[in-house]
């Protein structure tokens, strides 16, 4: 048998383990119960108590919180801005921004994570971002300097959209981050290998003729050699709050050689539906999440892919080497935040207006100069920075002795 044909049936046979995991994952967050406030997390469901580590995470902090509760927070920003008399234009959104989303990696920095890309109205990011830097800032006791690093990253988020060419200088963070990477990949690979949870040892029977053929299209696709996407261990992955209960795989591949010092590690993440909420427009499929990358990271994600099996899609990507993000808790300085929200108010003003075509982007940055609803904005981020509070109380009361 030839390495590529070996390779046609060994990645089928690990997807087809993707497939019966992913069937056993939950994979649309924790609504509240009927009645209950919008924010509200029921402490007593059945996913909670089947994971520990995700409820200690949400009793820690408002922010660990908020990060869960991204779809109903998204709803409650659309119906706030329901009755604006002016008319909005839709952007291309990242959809679940806040500081944690910020990372530094060997291909660059800025928000990752596009797994909630769509297109709406820029309030929706803008309000995220801004009740993220709220919650931050009282999480660490800064807030004095509240006013001056919400305005920096409203200055940022202008300045580009008068300026699509404008540049943030680096954070200190992004140095400090980049100074502590491991250039030896296979010490990297190996690091990335140990997050690997175990799968469940049984093979769902599936149709061998369809699976070769899955594996085909994503060699294809990719347009590398078949043998290059040859699984050689594969595994879940457990990070994450707002995808905590989504299905998500890391996967090491036999990569350009034989060789496990340029394996490559890629990861593989539940397509999940973000339908349903009024002001955002989805588009089915994965394509959303590309297009979101594409136009507003700084760099696009390499090996992307879709595979399904089963009754699921999952999008791939290569995980770089290096990966490290912003977490409030390890911040030095309120001046390392304030650094860190100019940047992003300058990658959402360069990346919102983007389109098929140059004069689409001139024609938005124009609109969005014109008719952003900017005192809306931050009285909507001081309501919805107070009722994530009490709502992540009432959570913690809550679950007090579960």
């Amino acid at each position: 048998m030839t390495r590529a044909r070996s390779a046609a049936r060994r990645l089928p046979r690990a997807l087809a383990l993707i497939a019966a995991a992913a069937a056993l994952a939950c994979a649309h967050g924790l609504p509240a119960a009927p009645g209950a406030p919008a924010l509200e997390v029921d402490a007593g469901s059945a996913e909670l108590n089947a994971n520990p580590g995700l409820r200690a995470r949400l009793r820690a902090t408002p922010h660990n919180y908020f990060r869960f509760v991204n779809a109903a927070f998204t709803r409650e920003v659309c119906r706030r801005f329901a009755g604006l008399r002016t008319p909005q234009p839709d952007v291309t959104l990242h959809g679940d921004c806040h500081l944690e989303q910020y990372a530094v990696t060997d291909l660059g920095r800025g928000l990752t994570d596009f797994d909630d890309s769509a297109t709406g109205p820029a309030y929706v990011d803008l309000v995220r971002f801004g009740v993220s830097i709220e919650l931050a800032l009282r999480q660490r006791s800064w807030g004095a300097e509240a006013d001056r690093i919400a305005a920096a990253f409203r200055s940022g988020y202008r300045k580009a959209l008068q300026n699509p060419a404008v540049e943030a200088p680096e954070p200190q963070f992004a140095r400090r981050a980049a100074q502590g990477f491991d250039h030896e990949h296979a010490r990297c690979v190996s690091r990335a290998e140990e997050l690997m949870e175990s799968l469940p040892a049984f093979e769902p029977e599936a149709d061998e003729a369809k699976r070769e053929l899955l594996h085909r299209m994503l060699a294809e696709n990719a347009g590398l050699p078949s043998f290059f996407f040859r699984t050689k261990r594969i595994g879940r992955l457990r990070l994450g709050i707002g995808s905590a209960v989504s299905a998500k795989y890391l996967v090491r591949i036999e990569g350009p050689t034989e060789s496990p010092d340029d394996d490559i590690i890629i990861e593989a993440k539940e397509l999940v539906d973000r339908q349903g909420i009024d002001c955002v427009h989805v588009e089915p499929g994965p394509s959303r999440i590309f297009l979101g990358g594409a136009r507003l990271a700084y760099q696009p994600f390499q090996y992307p892919g879709v595979i399904h099996v089963g009754n699921k899609t999952l999008w791939v990507h290569a995980w770089p080497d290096n990966y490290v993000e912003v977490a409030i808790a390890t911040l030095r300085s309120a001046e390392e935040l304030r650094e860190i929200a100019y940047d992003v108010g300058v990658q959402l003003g360069r990346g919102h207006p983007k389109g098929p075509r140059v004069e689409d982007a001139t024609r938005l940055r124009a609109a969005l100069l014109r008719s952003l609803p900017e005192a809306r904005i931050r009285s909507v981020v001081v309501e919805l920075t107070e009722e994530t509070l009490a709502a992540w109380q009432r959570f913690r009361a809550s679950d007090a002795g579960r």
